[in-house]
């Protein structure tokens, strides 16, 4: 009985991973502008030379909330490398909603709010999403979902793209 509870678990964990798409680019990353929580605004193409961390992400999206601490964890690693920016971007959510969650998660990453051209621009169509842009401004991966451990591959292709 174990032996099958084990091998539902691990058939479940192995169809869950199997969503999470993970592709390579060559295309221009979408400009845009869009305001942080603080109310300023934040322009992609002010961060050309620099590898940029995309999270598209919701409160309501479990997991959105999955990927935070993963999340976390990498601008707390690269906080001191003025080449990596990683921006959350909230797809859809009031004010109030997303500064109330990002102080309740403890975040600590900045996050913009998201607008429906963007949202089209980069053919956002389920969250979490999350994209790495090179330094010259080029999508190098989509991902689309989040599983435990997704986050070596992030850390992988920023290494590879910081080279």
């Amino acid at each position: 009985m174990q032996f099958k509870k084990v091998q539902t678990i691990t058939l479940l964990s192995f169809l869950f991973l199997a969503f999470i798409v993970s592709a390579a680019f060559s295309e221009q990353a979408p400009d845009f502008t869009l305001q942080d929580t603080d109310g300023k605004a934040v322009t992609l193409s002010d961060y050309r030379g620099k590898v940029v961390f995309l999270d598209f992400w919701a409160s309501w999206c479990p997991p959105c909330r999955a990927s935070i601490p993963a999340i976390k964890s990498m601008h707390k690693n690269y906080a001191g490398n003025p080449d990596v920016v990683i921006l959350g971007i909230n797809s859809g959510e009031n004010e109030k909603t997303v500064t109330g969650f990002m102080k309740k998660m403890g975040m600590g990453y900045p996050s913009l709010y998201s607008t429906n051209s963007v949202n089209k621009n980069y053919k956002i169509t389920g969250i979490p999403a999350f994209f790495i842009i090179d330094k010259n401004g080029n999508i190098a991966k989509k991902y689309s979902g989040y599983g435990s451990g997704l986050e070596k591959e992030w850390y992988k292709e920023i290494e590879a793209l910081l080279r």
